[in-house]
């Protein structure tokens, strides 16, 4: 055979033909599919989000700082110097006497406030103080109109106090 005719030697009459690795005789074989999730980039994302919110948290406020009231006890002051209303399904309870309109239960406030004023002045207090209760059943709504209509009162009062149960103290804290 001669050089020319060789086919491993490209010449005029052979096929010239070249082996590359990736490459068969029949095409393109792919690599096989990866299924596996890469989480490197899912731990770097998590652990940029806890770190902003571990320097966050600390930051964020829990409301405005106000000065709170102080818990007054009934028996702090005497017998009169205290007015209370009680609220329920019914309506407003001024002593012993029910009022469901505004304006005949304001008059029975204010005449009230007055005496246990005077009362109050006797023993050194600055007003008397209104004590409201309002049942736990009832809806939260009635107990807060009525609280609308002592503020819209022209009555003077040292303070307004919401009655409340005190849990027993035997027990665990809660």
């Amino acid at each position: 055979m001669s050089a020319s005719t060789s086919p491993r030697r490209g010449g005029k009459g052979g096929k010239h033909r070249r082996h590359v690795a990736y490459k068969s005789d029949h095409g393109i074989q792919p690599a096989q599919a990866n299924s596996d999730i890469n989480v490197t980039p899912l731990v770097d994302v998590c652990l940029v989000l806890l770190i902003i919110f571990m320097v966050v948290t600390p930051m964020l406020g829990r409301g405005v700082a106000v000065k709170l009231p102080t818990l007054t006890t009934a028996t702090m002051h005497k017998e009169g110097d205290q007015v209370f209303v009680s609220v329920n399904d019914d309506g407003a309870w001024v002593e012993t006497d029910m009022y469901t309109e505004k304006e005949p239960f304001l008059a029975r406030l204010e005449e009230d406030l007055k005496i246990a004023s005077g009362k109050a002045l006797a023993n050194d207090y600055k007003g008397p103080i209104l004590f409201v209760k309002g049942d736990k059943d009832t809806q939260w709504g009635r107990v807060k109109t009525v609280m609308e209509w002592i503020t819209a009162s022209n009555a003077q009062m040292q303070d307004v106090a919401l009655v409340v149960e005190v849990a027993n103290q035997s027990g665990p804290p809660t």
